[in-house]
C-alpha cells in the first residue's frame, strides 16, 4: 500500500505530465529519469487499479478516471501554493499573537513601558504579557520569548544576553535613625535585612567589590518574599535594609524615601539579563522581530542604569 508521501508525489508528477503534455518533461522538473518518473507515474496508477493517462507514441490523453484525478489534483496544488504562501508571509511579515513571559519587576519597569513601541512598528501583532517569577516552561506553555534575570542552567533553549541589572543598597532615614549606618558589608550582620526569596532561590549572599577584596555577607532578617516591588516598600516602610535592583530603587531615592549605602563597595556584579526562546531554526518573524527590538532598545537602558 502506497503511503500518503508516495501518493502526494505521485499526484505532483502527473500534473506536471498533463501540464506539460510530456513525461519526459515533467521528468526533468522534478529531477527524475524518464524511467523513474514512468515508475512513479505506474505507482499511483497501481494504487487507483485504473490507468491516468493513455499513452501512444505521439501523445499522452487522460482517461475518464485521470479527469477526475486531475481536477483533484489541480485543487490540490493550489492548497499547497496557498500553504507555501503562508510560510512565506510568516517569514516575511511580522505578525501574529506573541507570548512574552517576565519576571515582574523586570516586566514593569523595563518591558512594559517599550510595548507601546513594539505595537506602533508593528500593528499586526497581538502581545500577551505574562509576568511571572518562577521559571516558565517555553515549550509546555507555548511561550515565545521568555526576559530572565540570573544565570540560567544549561537547556536546549537559546538566549541571547541584553545586559545586566545592578544592585544597589538602601534603606529608609527612619531605620538609619534608629539603627545607624552600615559602614561596611559586614556591618550588615548587625542589620535587619529585606530578602528576595521564592521557591527556587533565595537571595541572601550579598556580594561587595570592595578597596581591597571582595567580601560576601549572609545577611538575615525579620522579612522575606518573593516580590522585588514589595521589598523596596517595605524597606520605604522602615522595616529593614535592602538589596535590588537600582532601576526599582531610584525613584524612591530620588524622593528621600531610600538612602543609598555602602557606596564605596558596590555590589559585585549583577545578574544577567537574556532573552530565551524555544529555536533558532525556522524561527517565526515576530519573535525575531521582538528579540532585535529589545536588543536596540531595552539593552542601552539595562547599560545606562548600570552606569548610574
Amino acid at each position: 500500500m502506497a503511503r500518503p508521501t508516495e501518493t502526494l508525489a505521485g499526484l505532483s508528477l502527473f500534473a506536471a505530465v498533463v501540464r506539460g503534455g510530456s513525461l519526459t518533461a515533467a521528468a526533468k522538473e522534478f529531477g527524475l529519469t524518464r524511467s523513474a518518473a514512468s515508475k512513479r507515474l505506474m505507482q499511483l496508477e497501481n494504487k487507483l487499479g485504473a490507468r491516468l493517462l493513455q499513452r501512444t507514441t505521439r501523445q499522452l490523453t487522460l482517461t475518464e478516471l485521470g479527469e477526475r484525478v486531475w481536477h483533484h489534483a489541480q485543487i490540490l496544488e493550489q492548497s499547497l501554493e496557498a500553504i507555501d504562501a503562508i510560510g512565506n508571509d510568516a517569514r516575511e511579515r511580522v505578525r501574529g499573537r506573541l507570548k512574552v513571559t517576565c519576571a515582574v519587576a523586570l516586566g514593569r519597569i523595563y518591558v512594559a513601558p517599550l510595548l507601546p513601541i513594539f505595537l506602533e512598528r508593528h500593528p499586526d501583532v497581538e502581545i500577551v504579557l505574562q509576568l511571572d517569577d518562577r521559571f516558565v516552561d517555553l515549550v509546555g506553555e507555548q511561550v515565545d520569548v521568555a526576559i530572565r534575570a540570573g544565570h540560567l542552567p544549561d537547556s536546549s533553549l537559546v538566549t541571547r544576553r541584553l545586559g545586566s541589572l545592578r544592585w544597589v543598597v538602601a534603606a529608609s532615614p527612619t531605620y538609619l535613625e534608629k539603627r545607624g549606618e552600615p559602614m561596611r558589608p559586614t556591618d550588615l550582620l548587625e542589620h535587619e535585612c529585606l530578602i528576595y526569596r521564592n521557591r527556587h532561590r533565595s537571595l541572601d549572599m550579598w556580594s561587595f567589590e570592595g578597596p581591597n577584596e571582595p567580601q560576601t555577607v549572609q545577611v538575615s532578617g525579620c522579612l522575606a518574599m518573593n516580590d522585588s516591588e514589595l521589598l523596596a516598600e517595605a524597606a520605604c516602610a522602615g522595616l529593614g535594609i535592602v538589596m535590588l535592583n537600582r532601576a526599582l530603587v531610584q525613584p524612591a531615592m530620588d524622593q528621600g524615601r531610600l538612602k543609598q549605602l555602602l557606596v564605596d563597595y558596590p555590589t559585585k556584579g549583577g545578574f544577567p539579563v537574556m532573552a530565551v526562546y524555544p529555536a533558532r531554526e525556522n524561527l517565526a518573524r515576530k519573535t525575531a522581530a521582538f528579540v532585535d527590538f529589545l536588543v536596540e532598545l531595552l539593552a542601552p537602558r539595562l547599560a545606562a542604569d548600570c552606569e548610574r
